[in-house]
């Protein structure tokens, strides 16, 4: 799974780097607001009463109609609002989820590796997608349709001040969304559980009994297009698990006894919440060297996807992770050195010379002291062995009992105590190498985490269904804002267009720095006619080119900039996190938070300024 970067800076540093972008936004959404009314004022009146009209809006808004609002006639504007989506017949939609659901066994692939990440990634897209949709078209429709019907008119005789309305149409649509997405949340939570269970049987005559140790070992019935190898100990006694299967996709069952048969248990680990604790990445390069001594760290094996890099097996290439904050607390069952410090890893195997395609590639851990001051045989554990494959995350246990550090005395192995002997200051660096020549290990920053105690599936489930939530309320602030100087139709548009703006925002800036190839839209369109690959450099002549790029860089600026003043709407879809199992951390939570309410805040003083400058009866 791909992790954004920015999810390792911390809540309270990311607000702190934020706060400026904020406030840029709030500043150009007044700038723009107060340019444009006294430009239209001017065009009806003087320059000098244009001034006094908007001075005076900006005044009446300070003084009068924030601080005098009435939370009775915002209940009142939210009740009609509710009214008038129960009228447009919004409950359709979870009628379309329930049939979309009821209809989905027909093109999932049941026969998936991940059956619990197609489920989970099925549900919670068509949720997002409906949600966003209904959110759209609700409102931008809605002041415009009550406009051009007259109705608005029976608001606007009353003493409802203009954010009131703006207000109460928010919460009204936001309430509609937010019923609407718990009953999709209940349905997803019920068709992923259901969908996922399944049992197995054991066929007695079936195992093979080792009659020295007891262990039996065999493979169940096939149910749900798939069966699982087990291994069973007939001499434990009591409800404890006698043995569990083999993993089979994604997932495992615990086996009992029953008598004189065996049973297999629902099946665990497909649904997940896996709690890491991520370190800093850095790397050495084949010498052994670091960058900053003139090292060139991870290696690029060709890839054109960045997000990974290389160490080269059987070198001194090195990746190593750097955590902090760590205790014995953490990991120790309370037993003084008793207790297993347990790593994830998802290392990307790329293989450069013919053998075992399908066998796994030889890799080494090590455990090392970050003081530096200290000589190296004191800073370094023994070696750790373990085995890769490409596409499988494996976890490595490491046993305090079985840390263990070469003597430069004796060349023997002797114990060394884990946090007294290895850890400074709650810091520990991990070393990872590839033993194999000519093989590679491929990773990034979360591709290896200390797994600190799991989370609740369900509690991340809600999170995942949180930030669907956020999105449906950014939506719903842009329609009825749009709505407010816009006809139905444009308002839907435009906010559409800050949809797609936000949720492409990232590919926008690759373009625009010249890291995604091909260049800008100009560029690509005149290299698909003439059949220019994208990763040579354009042949239209040097004056043309210039023009050409010059125009594209003109355009790719601009939309960068309009860009950024749109949410960032895939910071805010965690439906990949939940199906892979991977918890949803509070910091990430508090930061979807923040955004949300400062796009609350900016939109509903703009709106609010839109409407109260707005000629209602024209």
């Amino acid at each position: 799974m791909v992790v954004d970067p920015s999810e390792f800076i911390p809540f309270s540093e990311w607000l702190s780097n934020a706060a400026g972008g904020f406030v840029v936004l709030a500043l150009v959404m007044f700038i723009a607001w107060t340019v444009i009314a006294f430009a239209f004022t001017a065009i009806r009146n003087t320059p000098k009463q244009a001034m006094s009209i908007v001075g005076g809006g900006l005044k009446r808004a300070v003084l009068e109609d924030f601080p005098r609002s009435s939370l009775r006639r915002t209940i009142g504007m939210t009740r009609l609002a509710v009214q008038e989506a129960i009228r447009n017949k919004v409950l359709i939609i979870f009628a379309l989820f329930v049939v979309l659901l009821l209809f989905a066994g027909w093109f999932l692939d049941v026969q998936n590796d991940h059956p619990a990440r197609l489920y989970l990634g099925f549900v919670i897209s068509t949720s997002t997608y409906l949600l966003l949709a209904l959110a759209m078209f609700v409102s931008a429709f809605s002041l415009p349709n009550d406009i051009k019907n007259k109705t608005i008119y029976t608001i606007t005789t009353k003493p409802v001040r203009a954010h009131e309305i703006f207000l109460g149409r928010v919460l009204g649509f936001g309430l509609v969304g937010t019923v609407l997405l718990i009953l999709m949340g209940l349905v997803s939570y019920g068709f992923v559980i259901r969908g996922l269970d399944h049992s197995h049987t054991i066929d007695l005559a079936s195992i093979e009994w080792d009659e020295e140790t007891g262990l039996g070992t065999g493979f169940t019935s096939v149910d749900s297009h798939h069966r699982h190898d087990f291994l069973i100990n007939r001499n434990i006694e009591g409800d404890r698990p006698v043995g569990a299967t083999e993993v089979a996709q994604g997932h495992s069952h615990a086996i009992f006894r029953d008598g004189d048969n065996y049973v297999v248990g629902p099946p665990t680990g497909d649904l997940l919440a896996r709690v890491p604790v991520y370190g800093s990445l850095r790397f050495l390069d084949r010498y052994g060297r670091e960058s900053n001594e003139g090292g060139e760290g991870g290696l690029s094996v060709g890839k054109e996807w960045t997000y990974r890099e290389y160490i080269e097996g059987n070198t001194l290439s090195t990746a190593i992770w750097t955590f902090e904050n760590l205790t014995s607390d953490m990991f120790s069952t309370g037993g003084g050195d008793e207790g297993v410090v347990p790593l994830e890893l998802n290392l990307r195997v790329f293989r450069t010379t013919k053998g075992d395609i399908e066998g796994a590639v030889q890799g080494e851990i090590l455990l090392v002291n970050p003081e530096k001051t200290l000589a190296v045989q004191d800073r370094y554990s023994a070696p750790i062995s373990f085995e890769a494959e490409e596409f499988q995350t494996f976890q490595v246990n490491i046993d305090y009992k079985e840390i263990r550090r070469q003597n430069p005395n004796t060349a023997e192995l002797e114990k060394i105590n884990l946090f007294q002997d290895l850890v400074d200051n709650g810091k520990l660096e991990v070393h990872v190498r590839c033993r194999d020549h000519a093989q590679f290990f491929g990773m990034a920053q979360a591709d290896m985490y200390i797994r600190a105690p799991e989370g609740s599936f369900e509690m991340n489930f809600l999170k995942c269904y949180l930030g669907i939530w956020m999105q449906l309320v950014l939506v719903t602030l842009f329609g009825v804002f749009f709505s407010t100087f816009l006809n139905g139709i444009v308002a839907m548009v435009a906010t559409l267009s800050i949809v797609v703006m936000g949720i492409s925002s990232g590919f926008i800036g690759e373009v625009q720095s010249g890291d995604a190839p091909g260049g800008g839209p100009i560029e690509s369109l005149i290299r698909n006619i003439t059949q220019q690959g994208a990763t040579v450099d354009l042949d239209m002549g040097e004056t043309a080119t210039s023009v050409i790029q010059s125009l594209d860089s003109f355009y790719l600026d601009t939309m960068e900039s309009v860009a950024k003043l749109a949410p960032d709407f895939p910071k805010f879809n965690m439906a990949a996190k939940v199906a892979y199992g991977y918890d949803i951390n509070l910091d990430l939570i508090l930061k979807q938070i923040t955004t949300t309410l400062v796009y609350f805040f900016v939109l509903l003083f703009a709106g609010y300024f839109v409407i109260s400058s707005r000629e209602i009866a024209a």
